[in-house]
């Protein structure tokens, strides 16, 4: 935008010097051409003087003489005629008689009348000026002088100023556009790119950054409308952030009261069997709440990222988790370096591991970490299980709130722990992809920005190795 309002306020100053410059370079012109037709007519005029008097005569061998050191002085051409259109005496390059100039000068002359004024000598034009006049007295013409007069004097002091003018023109578009048009831009501009850079940090999830109110008037009011703006959509996301938090609170304590009334009614004869049953779903729905609590969480704070060995992290919680399964392979170089937060690690291995001990008992498990090697580096964790899989139709919505298979319906769970590192990812610039594993099985993939000024794969092989299996 920038570039685009210098080069149209520069063509209008552009537009503005041409128009002011050519009635002064025309007028200029104009006042050369006529100075030298005035000049170069008087001295036809005084000729004839000389030429009546020699064609009266017959004697034109003075007038010759007189021709000659005319021409040798000023240059150009000159002729004398008499009344029959004979040439009777002539100084200078050859002139050509016939020419249509040099013809229209003449007759015009023995009509009795001078030449007219020429048209204005400009630089690109090469014709001469020729101008005549009639030699005799009163009405009776005795004959013609015409003077072919060079325009090369004139031609190049008009030159000489379209140059200057012209360099005068480029240094004022120069100085105008990076003098005033270019810091007025500047000044214009700013306060947008201030908009563009807040809606930008918006987001990205800062709510609490608003733009400056400066620049032009219109300008303010829109950073005043934008800022504005930002305020109702910050509080309107903590307005859903505490009624979730708020709510899930409330819903604590009712929850721990009926639990403790319904393990109570063990005592007073109820079947034992239904007290564990009801026992079970006031867990599950503590369990959602709590959930809940921390899914409120997510966003209200600004993330610090940070050099983050998803490799270490990931061998360090499969460790933690191997208990679990039959067999958990985990395949990790030396080392990862992500760009992330501290714990992003910990809380999605803990919310795949448990969906894969839950929705795939007893089958084998792989946790494998990688670096890519394009520019756009990027860590893979990937949680692959060897179980039954997920519905083709239903893949898609893995990491919705609340979502669950529709073979998994009987498994115990909230349906919100994906979800929730779903929303913890998209703090961090990360991304959770899941898919269907060749030869049958879930797998899930967590995708976070590689560390740029490290160097992934460099470092010291850890103490228990690249790969692990347990």
């Amino acid at each position: 935008m920038r570039r685009r309002l210098l080069v149209v306020s520069t063509t209008l100053v552009g537009l503005l010097l041409v128009a002011l410059m050519a009635p002064l370079v025309t007028t200029f012109a104009g006042d050369r051409t006529q100075d030298l037709f005035s000049s170069r007519l008087g001295d036809v005029t005084r000729f004839s003087v000389i030429a009546q008097g020699a064609l009266e005569s017959g004697d034109v061998e003075e007038l010759s003489t007189d021709l000659e050191r005319y021409v040798e002085v000023f240059g150009g051409s000159l002729v004398v005629t008499n009344a029959d259109r004979e040439v009777v005496a002539s100084s200078g390059p050859e002139v050509d008689s016939s020419s249509p100039e040099v013809i229209a000068a003449i007759e015009q002359a023995l009509s009795g009348s001078a030449s007219t004024p020429p048209s204005t000598a400009w630089p690109w034009a090469e014709d001469a000026v020729v101008i005549g006049t009639p030699v005799g007295r009163d009405a009776q013409v005795l004959g013609a002088v015409v003077a072919v007069a060079p325009t090369a004097s004139v031609q190049g002091r008009v030159t000489n100023v379209l140059i200057w003018l012209l360099l005068g023109g480029l240094a004022t578009m120069l100085l105008t556009a990076y003098g005033v048009v270019s810091p007025f831009i500047g000044w214009v501009l700013r306060p947008v790119r201030d908009l563009d850079g807040a809606a930008r940090r918006l987001a990205d999830g800062d709510l609490g950054y608003r733009a400056h109110q400066t620049g032009p008037a219109e300008l303010r009011d829109l950073a005043r409308s934008f800022n504005t703006m930002a305020d109702n959509v910050e509080t309107s996301q903590q307005q859903q952030r505490d009624l979730v938090a708020d709510a899930a609170h409330q819903l604590g304590n009712p929850l721990t009261a009926l639990r403790l009334r319904v393990e109570n009614l063990g005592s007073v004869g109820v079947d034992v069997h239904e007290v564990d049953i009801v026992l079970e779903e006031t867990d599950r729905l503590n369990r959602i709440v709590e959930a809940l609590l921390d899914l409120s969480q997510v966003g209200a704070h600004q993330v610090t990222l940070e050099r983050l060995d998803v490799a270490e992290h990931a061998r360090r919680r499969c460790e933690m988790w191997s208990p679990m399964f039959d067999r958990l392979v985990v395949m990790t170089p030396a080392s990862a370096p992500a760009l992330a937060g501290a714990d992003i690690v910990d809380v999605a291995l803990d919310a795949l591991l448990d969906n894969a001990a839950k929705f795939a008992p007893g089958a084998a498990v792989e946790v494998t970490v990688r670096v890519s090697g394009d520019t756009d580096g990027r860590v893979l964790l990937r949680v692959r299980d060897h179980g039954a899989g997920l519905d083709a139709e239903d893949v898609g919505k893995v990491g919705a709130r609340f979502f669950r298979g529709r073979q998994h319906q009987n498994v115990a769970g909230t349906g919100l722990g994906l979800a929730i590192v779903r929303a913890r990812l998209d703090d961090l610039g990360g991304t959770l992809e899941a898919g269907l594993a060749p030869g049958g099985g879930l797998q899930v993939d967590v995708l976070l920005p590689a560390f740029r000024d490290g160097a992934p794969g460099s470092s010291a092989r850890s103490p228990d190795g690249g790969q692990a299996a347990t």
